[in-house]
């Protein structure tokens, strides 16, 4: 079973980098090993705003993995607008859990229904809500101090020592992943500008140069650890601040380490969602990385969102829709989003012999 798995892994490989248009210029991962798979991924995901049609990719959260994760999101939204969404979320890290190893946060099962959405036509998204490293465990919306920062860097340090913990265990799925050719938008310590998880802020809007600092370094040691020490060559990096906070681009780690970036946006108008020129000021692929509305009491809107993104928000090469009350599929216009011609959905990417061509 292994050997044929390899034997697919390495044909589609060598398929999907011989079958790629031909572009003006190349957009490569800012990994200069990425696998072939990975690169050919990216360049047709910086194209996509090439396109007149069929240029956004559509995206629903599966949930947290071993908790709440499953493909039921997938279902609603395929149930209310008869599309699979292509961008498929889940989430490695349940940092609220207490267990005695803080390793043990660290779930990576949703695997084997992130392979299967790739080999079907999807791309998975994989973020972490990482528990605290100044805690034995949990605490993932505890604020920390600078020092206490200071000593999550240094692996020499139980704080250190914590965080390495968890990023071997995040490793390895993604590992796993990257043993069946699975490309990953790998979106690490997200909503830093906020002031609610512990890698960010800690008081609403008010800029710590030292934090931003802090921040970048801890960004940069994840990298280096997933690219280099790991070398993990399946990944597609998101930089991805909240919209609703300022500083959106302060803690941007530099283009050597980012290949997307994005905004985190819960919104009542989706007219109204601050900070795009900000981010395609780095001129990087844009995308909404996680989306919702502010109030679930499902009144927002869908429909309004895909055409702020026509009128507005024009570079945006994909989005992903969080699930339950923030779901499409238990708001409005959900139909009229998947089904916008401006989307791209589950099996559209690649239809198993090449990726979707994107005009130039």
């Amino acid at each position: 079973m292994k050997r044929n798995i390899s034997c697919f892994v390495i044909a589609l490989c060598f398929i999907l980098a011989a079958s790629q248009p031909v572009y003006a210029h190349t957009v490569l991962p800012v990994n200069p090993d990425a696998q072939p798979t990975t690169k050919a991924i990216m360049n047709w995901l910086a194209h996509l705003p090439n396109r007149s049609d069929n240029k956004v990719l559509s995206g629903a959260f599966g949930g947290y993995s071993g908790d709440t994760f499953s493909m039921a999101e997938a279902d609603r939204i395929k149930n209310a607008a008869g599309q699979l969404p292509a961008v498929y979320g889940c989430d490695y890290a349940k940092g609220w859990l207490e267990p005695a190893n803080i390793a043990d946060t660290i779930d990576y099962s949703c695997n084997s229904d992130l392979i299967s959405h790739w080999k079907s036509g999807g791309i998975p998204q994989i973020s972490m809500h990482l528990a605290n490293p100044a805690f034995q465990s949990g605490h993932f919306k505890t604020q920390i101090s600078n020092a206490q920062y200071e000593n999550i860097l240094n692996s020499t340090t139980p704080e250190g020592q914590r965080l390495d913990a968890m990023l071997k265990k995040i490793a390895d799925g993604l590992q796993q992943l990257k043993d069946e050719g699975v490309p990953v938008l790998f979106r690490p310590l997200h909503e830093m500008n906020g002031e609610w998880f512990w890698w960010g802020l800690t008081e609403y809007n008010q800029k710590d140069s030292q934090r931003i600092s802090l921040y970048k370094r801890l960004y940069t040691k994840i990298y280096h650890y997933m690219t280099d020490t790991r070398g993990l060559d399946n990944l597609i990096w998101v930089y991805a601040p909240d919209a609703n906070r300022d500083y959106k681009t302060d803690f941007y780690p530099g283009d050597s380490y980012v290949d997307i970036v994005g905004l985190d946006a819960y919104f009542t108008d989706a007219y109204s969602i601050p900070g795009y020129d900000e981010l395609t000021s780095l001129n990087k692929p844009f995308a909404f990385t996680e989306v919702g509305p502010q109030e679930t009491n499902g009144s927002l809107d869908y429909a309004l969102f895909i055409n702020a993104i026509r009128e507005k928000f024009s570079k945006t090469i994909y989005f992903l829709a969080w699930n339950d009350g923030w779901s499409p599929a238990a708001n409005k216009g959900a139909a009229n989003l998947y089904n916008d011609s401006w989307m791209l959905n589950k099996g559209e990417i690649w239809n198993g012999d090449s990726l979707t061509p994107v005009v130039e």
